[in-house]
C-alpha cells in the first residue's frame, strides 16, 4: 500500500517494488520454499494474505488470482 522494498536474490538486487506490488504469492499458493529476500527501503504499510484469503478470491475473483499465479510461472524462470 505505501512504502518501497527491494528483492534480493544471491546478493543481487533483482527488483524494485512499491506501491501495488506483490511477492510471496508461491510461498501461500504452492507452499514453495522462498526464493528471494525482500527488504524494506522505506517505511512500508503492507496487506497481507493468507492463503485461506486467497482461496476465498480463487472463487470470488478468478482474474486476481490468474494475475497472481502467472507472476508465480514467470518468477520460475
Amino acid at each position: 500500500v505505501e512504502g518501497t522494498a527491494q528483492v534480493i536474490v544471491g546478493g543481487d538486487v533483482v527488483a524494485e517494488l512499491g506501491p501495488g506490488d506483490f511477492f510471496g504469492e508461491a510461498g501461500v499458493l504452492e507452499k514453495q520454499q522462498r526464493n528471494a529476500t525482500v527488504v524494506a527501503k522505506s517505511r512500508m504499510r503492507l496487506v497481507t494474505l493468507t492463503g485461506w484469503d486467497l482461496r476465498r478470491m480463487r472463487r470470488q475473483l478468478g482474474p486476481v488470482m490468474d494475475k497472481l499465479e502467472q507472476a508465480i510461472e514467470q518468477r520460475r524462470s
